[in-house]
């Protein structure tokens, strides 16, 4: 090996190692808090919604199953046991004012880990067309493994039928884990 080869080397080793340790120890700069990083999070999942309470009960009750993909969590299922549906009001023409809440939904990755969430929103139900649309927050709580002590909140709209029982939901915003 010649001398240019020799410091080429010398040169491509020194990087290296710089990028090295400065992943390794320095500070990280995306550190949000004690808990974790900020990251984004958005995704789509389709809905399949079984009512619980009885027909023409208030609240209305429903479980809502969920299979989705979302960024940093992948393929994903869960959903809710619990969705309180109330109205916020009275009709204007076929349009029924709603509010939601939903006191836990669990979201599972592929490797099991578990991110809980809640949300609080609004919608309408148009009883001409038999659909449902809404938007909320979703505030994430926690949950297992990598989400243990989670936290953020995004987002989260949809739309479902009242015929079919089936629906779908997205959501942006942040998740610090």
């Amino acid at each position: 090996m010649n001398q240019t080869e020799r410091r080429a080397r010398f040169r491509t080793l020194v990087v290296a190692g710089a990028v090295a340790l400065g992943r390794a120890g320095g500070p990280q700069e995306s550190l949000a808090g004690p808990g974790g990083t900020d990251r984004p999070i958005s995704g789509m999942c389709d809905t399949a919604v079984t009512p619980k309470s009885p027909q023409g009960a208030v609240p209305i009750v429903l479980a809502v199953d969920v299979k989705c993909r979302i960024a940093h969590l992948g393929l994903v299922g869960g959903g809710t046991d619990e969705q309180i549906v109330i109205p916020a009001g009275p009709p204007d023409g076929p349009m029924l004012p709603i509010a939601i809440a939903i006191p836990a939904i669990n979201y599972y990755a592929a490797d099991g880990d578990k991110l809980r969430s809640t949300f609080a929103g609004q919608g309408t139900i148009d009883l001409v067309a038999g659909r449902v649309t809404f938007t909320g927050t979703e505030t994430f709580t926690g949950g297992t493994g990598r989400f243990s002590g989670a936290t953020g909140t995004s987002m989260t709209s949809g739309e479902a039928s009242l015929t079919t029982n089936k629906g779908f939901l997205t959501i942006s915003g942040t998740v610090n884990y």
